[in-house]
């Protein structure tokens, strides 16, 4: 993660050139489609070693934005064929090869991961992102034994340490196979569907929320200001306030409203007479998690006071989890975190968010869709 915070710098210095612009012109500001151009900058950087310019791309004719739209557009009759495929057989499925992503999209960035790689491997060009963790990853070097001490273990670094990834790095358990091609392409691949508009809506409703509470986002300032805008890898993961900032966004807007899991085993709810069979599919219904005054009291205030230490032993264990949990929780986790964290600290240092005429109270979702997505959401931006 620390060899690729630099990039993420670059993207949010990028952010910060553009929304300059702004507060001197006018000062309303789409944030959806600001912190969507910071989030695909930042996947094109780090995911796919490319850098692309969408701030001053004003017809939007930037083919890596194109296609990553598309993909995260789905069709309805695509989801459709494959969940019947899949519960028919995944054996089926495999054969017919059938996909429920836009193909145009697959083969543009296979063929841009296919270039990228062929001409580091043909030039000897190594770059710090995180396309050049799995070149290294491909060519069977061993990741504790490359000559950046900082760049260590692949899967922990980019998706954070779980259960899964302390099991894989046993002995017994780890991998002598080979990377695939396919391996780097689907791999890259995921950040866009992952990482993409689910963290470019949290970071836009974060920003809404300081815009909307004040006194909130005056006390981040005062934290973020004792860094003097040094905002490194360690001092981003330090500010406590910043930290509480987030989670209580990502529980008050969960960008993915359930998850599903696959029952290991027979279990029977106390108090329910409910049994769940082994194989079942289950969906995990987040957001309720998430607004159960149970839980956390006045749930529709965004208050990030529940997330500051002293206040954490009062959470109730797995009521809070945005990207999931156990060792198949969001593999983007912490890449997303170390963005999220960087542009709010840098941005808060340098400006000041306030509601406009075109600042909708509460921002209005909408209620269709597989991750949580808003209308437009508009404020004010000052030096």
């Amino acid at each position: 993660m620390r060899a690729m915070h630099p990039i993420i710098i670059d993207c949010v210095h990028r952010l910060d050139n553009y929304l300059e612009t702004k507060a001197m012109t006018g000062g309303d500001v789409e944030m959806k489609e600001t912190m969507g151009s910071l989030t695909i900058d930042a996947i094109a950087s780090c995911a796919f070693g490319t850098k692309i310019d969408t701030y001053n791309d004003h017809k939007k004719t930037n083919e890596f934005l194109l296609y990553s739209q598309k993909s995260l557009h789905l069709k309805l009759w695509r989801c459709l064929v494959f969940g019947a495929l899949y519960a028919i057989s995944p054996k089926l499925l495999k054969w017919t090869g059938f996909q429920f992503v836009d193909p145009s999209s697959q083969a543009f960035f296979a063929s841009l991961i296919q270039s990228i790689v062929a001409k580091r491997k043909s030039e000897k060009v190594r770059q710090r992102d995180y396309l050049q963790l799995l070149i290294d990853a491909q060519n069977r070097m061993n990741a504790h034994n490359l000559k950046d001490a900082e760049i260590h273990d692949l899967n922990e670094d980019i998706y954070g340490k779980t259960e899964s990834t302390e099991t894989s790095s046993s002995p017994k358990s780890k991998s002598t196979g080979s990377i695939t091609d396919t391996d780097i392409l689907a791999t890259s691949y995921l950040f866009i569907t992952a990482a993409y508009e689910t963290t470019s809506t949290s970071l836009s409703l974060l920003f809404h929320s300081l815009a909307v509470n004040e006194k909130c986002q005056q006390r981040l300032y005062e934290e973020v200001s004792r860094l003097d805008g040094h905002y490194d890898y360690e001092s981003v993961s330090q500010m406590p306030y910043l930290e509480a900032c987030i989670a209580e966004t990502l529980r008050l807007y969960n960008p993915v409203p359930g998850t599903p899991r696959l029952a290991a085993q027979e279990y029977t709810i106390p108090d329910m007479g409910l049994t769940i069979q082994k194989g079942m599919l289950i969906m995990f219904d987040i957001q309720s998690l998430h607004h159960n005054p149970e839980y956390y009291p006045n749930p529709d205030r965004w208050d990030p006071e529940r997330f500051m230490p002293e206040n954490r032993d009062q959470l109730t264990p797995y009521t809070y989890m945005p990207f999931g949990t156990g060792p198949r929780n969001c593999v983007g986790m912490r890449f997303a975190l170390m963005e999220a964290k960087t542009a709010v600290a840098h941005l808060v240092h340098k400006y000041r968010f306030r509601t406009t005429p075109k600042t909708t109270v509460p921002p209005i979702i909408r209620k269709h869709g597989f991750v949580l997505n808003t209308e437009d959401i508009h404020i004010g931006v000052e030096l």
